[in-house]
Parts: C-alpha cells; sequence; structure tokens
C-alpha cells in the first residue's frame, strides 16, 4: 500500500504548538497499555474530528463507534500521525495488537517520531541514533509489507537539507530499525513507496512541462532510473499511485487532462526496472472531470476511489490486464450517498479478502462504505472529520 504524502517542518511545529493546548490529559490517568485487537470484519478507521472552531482531535473508528481519547497518558506536544499492527503475546497464545506512532516535540526545540506503547519511546533512541537536540524529524507516510511496517522519515538540523530515510518496524516483536535512503536534491523526500523480498522502493514525480513527467525511482538507497511518462494528446500528467506488481515491475497509475476540455483521463503504466521498458494502458471511464486517490493493490488488480468533480457521485475503480488478451480491464461500481447531501468524496481504499472498504466523505464528515454499502460512521457533534487510514483486522 502507497501512501503520497507531503508534510511540511512548519505544518508540524505550529500543529504540535496547538496540541500543547488543546490536547491536555488528565495527569492522574495511568498509562495506556498496548491496545489489543479482537478478530473482527469491521475496520479500523483512523482520522481527524474538528470539535470546535480551534483545532482537530485524533479519531479512531470502529464498528461504527468513535473513539477521541487515544492519547490517555501524560505528554508534552504529541501528534500522533499512524499506526500498525504487531503481535502480542497473551495467555490464549499469539493475538495481534496495536502500537500508535507519530511526533513528540519537547522544549519548543526538536522533534522526534516516537512509538506509543505505554510511553512515548523515540525510534532514534530505539535504534542508537545519536541526534542533535535541535533535529526535527517527522513522517511522510507508512506501508506495509510482509507484516513489517515501514514509516517513511525525513528529518534535518534547522537551516540544513533534509536527509531522507526508514523506520522498519518488525510485525514480530516491534522492535524498529534504521534504513537511510537517497537523499533528494531539494530535500522534499518522496511521495510513493512499497516493500519487495529485494528492498524498499521509493519514488517521486517531477514534470519539467505540462506534457511530460519523469518517475524518479530508487531501491533502498540506489537510484534505478528516471523513467518518461507522455500521453499524446493529454496534459498535467499527475501520478497518483504506485504499486510493487512484483520485485522489479512497477505499476504507476495516471491521471490527467485531455487537452483543450476538462475531461479527466486514466492511465496504467507497467515499469520493468530491470529491462526498462514501460508500457500504458488506457482506462475506459466516463468522459468527465473525476479523482483518483489513494488505492490498493491485491490479487493483480488494482483498487481505485474515484469522485466526480462539483458533485456527489462516487465510486471505485478496479483495473486488470486480463492475462489471455493483454489487455486492461476496466470496472467502475458506484457507491450510494446521503440524500440531500449535494458534495461528497471518495478518498482512500483498502481491501482485505474478497472485501472492498473505501473512505470518503459526505458534507464535510467522514464516511466509509464496504463494498457497495455505506456503513453507519458516528461524528456526533463534529464539525468536520475526515479519514486518513483503513486497516482491517479478521
Amino acid at each position: 500500500m502507497i501512501k503520497k504524502e507531503i508534510n511540511k517542518i512548519t505544518i508540524l511545529l505550529f500543529a504540535a504548538s496547538c496540541l500543547l493546548t488543546a490536547c491536555k490529559k488528565d495527569k492522574d490517568k495511568k498509562p495506556s497499555q498496548q491496545e489489543v485487537i479482537e478478530p473482527v470484519n469491521d475496520p479500523m478507521l483512523f482520522g481527524q474530528t474538528q470539535v470546535t472552531d480551534s483545532y482537530y482531535v485524533v479519531t479512531k473508528w470502529q464498528a461504527g463507534t468513535r473513539d477521541t481519547s487515544i492519547v490517555s497518558y501524560r505528554h508534552s506536544g504529541l501528534i500522533v500521525t499512524g499506526f500498525y499492527e504487531r503481535a502480542v503475546v497473551s495467555p490464549g497464545g499469539i493475538a495481534r495488537g496495536i502500537d500508535f506512532y507519530g511526533n513528540e516535540v519537547k522544549d519548543g526545540k526538536g522533534s522526534r517520531l516516537c512509538q506509543f506503547l505505554q510511553v512515548s519511546k523515540p525510534f532514534a533512541e530505539s535504534t542508537g541514533r545519536d541526534l542533535d537536540p535541535r533535529y526535527v524529524e517527522w513522517s511522510q507516510g507508512s506501508t506495509t509489507y510482509n507484516g513489517d511496517t515501514y514509516i517513511i522519515a525525513l528529518g534535518t538540523v534547522p537551516g540544513q537539507r533534509a536527509r531522507s530515510y526508514y523506520y522498519k518496524v518488525s510485525g514480530a516483536d516491534g522492535k524498529p530499525t534504521y534504513h537511510p535512503l537517497a537523499q533528494t536534491p531539494n530535500g522534499n523526500g518522496y511521495a510513493w513507496y512499497c516493500g519487495t523480498s529485494k528492498g524498499l522502493f521509493v519514488s517521486k514525480s517531477l514534470s519539467p512541462d505540462t506534457k511530460t513527467t519523469f518517475l524518479e525511482v530508487f531501491r533502498e538507497d540506489k537510484w534505478i532510473q528516471d523513467y518518461k511518462l507522455q500521453i499524446p494528446g493529454y496534459i498535467y500528467i499527475d501520478v497518483e499511485n504506485v504499486f510493487a506488481k512484483d520485485e522489479d515491475n512497477l505499476i504507476a497509475i495516471v491521471a490527467c487532462k485531455k487537452e483543450g476540455t476538462p475531461v479527466t483521463g486514466l492511465f496504467y503504466f507497467v515499469i520493468n526496472t530491470v529491462s526498462h521498458t514501460v508500457t500504458r494502458y488506457q482506462a475506459e471511464l466516463p468522459e468527465v472531470n473525476f479523482h483518483i486517490n489513494q488505492g490498493a493493490y491485491a490479487k493483480n488488480t488494482v483498487y481505485l476511489p474515484y469522485y466526480e468533480n462539483s458533485s456527489n457521485k462516487c465510486a471505485y475503480v478496479t483495473l486488470k490486464i486480463n492475462s489471455n488478451t493483454g489487455k486492461l480491464e476496466t470496472e467502475k461500481f458506484d457507491l450510494p450517498v446521503k440524500s440531500g447531501v449535494t458534495y461528497g468524496s471518495a478518498t482512500m481504499l483498502n481491501t482485505k479478502g474478497n472485501n472492498v472498504y473505501i473512505s470518503g466523505e459526505q458534507g464535510g464528515l467522514a464516511c466509509y462504505w464496504k463494498n457497495q454499502k455505506m456503513e453507519k460512521l458516528e461524528n456526533k457533534e463534529a464539525r468536520r472529520s475526515f479519514i486518513t487510514k483503513i486497516a482491517v483486522f479478521d
């Protein structure tokens, strides 16, 4: 699963300063224990809820119920940005648990990416990194492979160019390890990442003009190639998702505009990182202005959330290359929306088994669908809410 997320140091520090006053907890409460997940078919949805005009609170939804009390221990500037699954030894055997991670700012100086178990512990400390007290690090996103979680990070001392790296968190024991990535020229890191048995693919895009985009691909800290993506008759070539088809082949999902029109085109590129060949396919979708967001790849099929501009038409799309004909097969599945709501979106997707889970929003409030059914989600007294991650445990 690839997550596209760009964060800025200034945004991080501003958010942290808000949390210093907005998210103080009862100092008498004891540290929270790791959350153990029971076998359920409902996804865990992670995001934010705006409960007043001034700030958002970290939110978890499961079985339709909302929980805004994830951070239940004493802290000093905590931003919870995600979670990962790991094994937990219990009297009944091996269970599965959830650990949260995020940023903690201390004394208004540096910040550290931390695991939040019973107390917060910096990944840098766990991996033996001795960092300057002024050092600022933050997460650009995460992906999973073979049960392990890869937290993609940027870090810098103010005034220096940021460096890219990742912390790999073992799904077996929750222990992190540190891994450097190639430093990008302008220090803004990577937009897409996916694990393979040969190492982590990371990539970013560069568009020198409206008709050309280059996808720069690295494996770990080694540059592979800059792949040129061009589509005759289309402009604004925008890479939306990158997936690892296997150890050597990437799938790049590209949205663009039909030249001279507002019509969106959707294209499926297969990039061989050994032979450096690039093969392009076009998805057959309505000729309208639509958006594609963070999807998933499973069972040789790409799943993408879809919504149309300035309306409340939501769907998910599947793309699959037919092994017999060699052609790209496209299917679009419309999603029900709330009556009377004029604008909505489908923005994130995950799969588990034969089920497809899509999150989005209806009139500014978070929602989700399981397959083609909208499920109940608590948004009581919320002004706005949104979902940033979907995880399914069954």
